[in-house]
């Protein structure tokens, strides 16, 4: 009786033919999908892995002959073959030439030596089992060295290698000492080690090959992640300066504003611009005032804080939104950015071809400003009147942002911007005249 068996040897060696035809075809297919060569290899590997077990089930029908004995093995030895080819493809890795280079004379001598020893009762055997062994063991540190993240999946593949070639090596040993001693080792244990390396060989290769599909889904998926992060921070950014964009910026202050709001914390946003872009652009080239852009954006985030959300609004215009923020620390903070810009080293900033200054209007959240249109109204009518006075400055300035001692937070801010400022927001917003007042 053969051991974990319910079926004959023969009827075992059918079903790895039938199982490893099915494999093969089925890695053919997913070559012709994914254009994977790892697939090509494994695909060529458990063809001839079928259909060497197939010349090896002739030997009951045509005895044993170059077909029987030298070739089949020659064919099952092609597998950990292509599964050294296939792991290095898979991991982008160099050397499968080699590894053909390498492989190739060793399987024309094996088919010779084979061909001269098919009777004898040892050799055969031996050679190929230590060959495989080594193959597959090959196979394992391949994974173990080069393969990462080096997950269950990874392991699985490393694990069965590693067991395959054990049992094959177990078996040269065995084989080697039957040949030296062979009274020590009955014939009906040779045939159970046969039949238990054939076992093993067709659940751990079947397994590791049904491995490889899973590890391109979880690499495709790894890259699909990555391109698609890729895509939303390009979608998020703005080319030049690499600040968010007003879409993004849009959709953040719509979020603060939703937890804000409810919650009586104070929001300010700052809306900056550079002053006499225009001129710039036109005196010394584009090139001088995209230089000026990224300058203020280097500025601007290295005054901002880590929760705050900074995006370039329009073409020579900035957004920074701050959270938790009261209208008197946004304009100081507006204040800080202003000089840094006003003293900006231009040393260090040769594309910069003349002094450089900008404006900032700041407004906050209030039981009347409590909209993104109605905040960002506030803002840049703050900057219009910054802009008003001659540029380089910040409106309303850092102390009139203080609220009085004691007053109410939407009282002091609402008082910020003055009522001809709201006023002028409010008919901004409802030209008609029929808003509420």
């Amino acid at each position: 009786m053969y051991p974990f068996s319910v079926i004959d040897p023969g009827t075992l060696m059918l079903t790895a033919v039938g199982v490893f035809l099915v494999t093969g075809l089925f890695m053919s297919l997913a070559h012709r999908i994914r254009h994977e060569r790892a697939y090509a290899w494994l695909a060529a590997g458990n063809l001839a892995f079928a259909l060497g077990w197939s010349l090896a089930l002739a030997e009951n029908v045509i005895g044993v002959s170059w077909v029987t004995v030298p070739l089949s093995n020659i064919f099952l030895l092609l597998l950990p073959v292509m599964l050294i080819c296939a792991s290095l493809a898979f991991l982008r890795l160099p050397g499968i030439g080699l590894a053909l280079i390498v492989a190739s004379p060793i399987v024309l001598t094996l088919y010779f030596v084979l061909a001269e020893t098919m009777r004898h009762a040892i050799i055969p055997g031996a050679l190929t089992s230590s060959l495989n062994g080594a193959m597959y063991l090959g196979t394992a540190w391949i994974f173990s060295r080069y393969c990462y993240p080096r997950g269950s999946v990874a392991q699985t593949i490393i694990g069965a290698n590693m067991l395959i070639g054990a049992v094959f090596i177990a078996r040269t040993g065995v084989l080697l000492l039957a040949s030296v001693a062979p009274n020590r080792v009955p014939p009906v244990f040779l045939e159970q080690l046969v039949y238990a390396a054939l076992l093993v060989n067709l659940v751990c290769a079947l397994a590791q090959a049904l491995c490889f599909p899973l590890l391109d889904f979880m690499r495709a998926e790894t890259e699909h992640s990555r391109v698609s992060r890729r895509l939303s921070n390009l979608a998020d950014r703005d080319a030049l300066t690499g600040s968010y964009n007003r879409r993004a910026f849009t959709v953040r202050l719509e979020v603060e504003l939703q937890f804000h709001k409810p919650n009586r914390l104070p929001l300010s946003v700052i809306l900056l611009d550079i002053d006499h872009l225009t001129a710039i652009n036109d005196s010394y080239g584009r090139g001088a005032g995209d230089a000026a852009l990224v300058a203020l954006a280097e500025i601007v985030e290295s005054c901002s804080r880590g929760n705050d959300t900074f995006a370039r609004f329009g073409d020579d215009e900035f957004a920074l939104l701050l959270p938790e923020t009261a209208i008197g620390q946004a304009s100081a903070t507006a204040e800080s950015i202003r000089a840094a810009v006003a003293h900006l080293d231009r040393g260090g900033q040769p594309d910069i071809a003349v002094p450089m200054t900008c404006s900032a209007g700041v407004a906050t959240l209030s039981h009347r400003v409590d909209t993104q249109a109605t905040l960002l109204a506030n803002a840049d009518l703050a900057l219009c009147e910054a802009k008003r006075s001659g540029g380089d400055s910040v409106y309303p300035p850092p102390s009139a942002g203080e609220p009085p001692q004691g007053a109410e937070p939407s009282d002091a801010d609402d008082s910020d911007h003055g009522g001809s400022d709201l006023s002028l927001a409010a008919a901004l917003l409802d030209p008609t005249g029929n808003g509420e007042d």
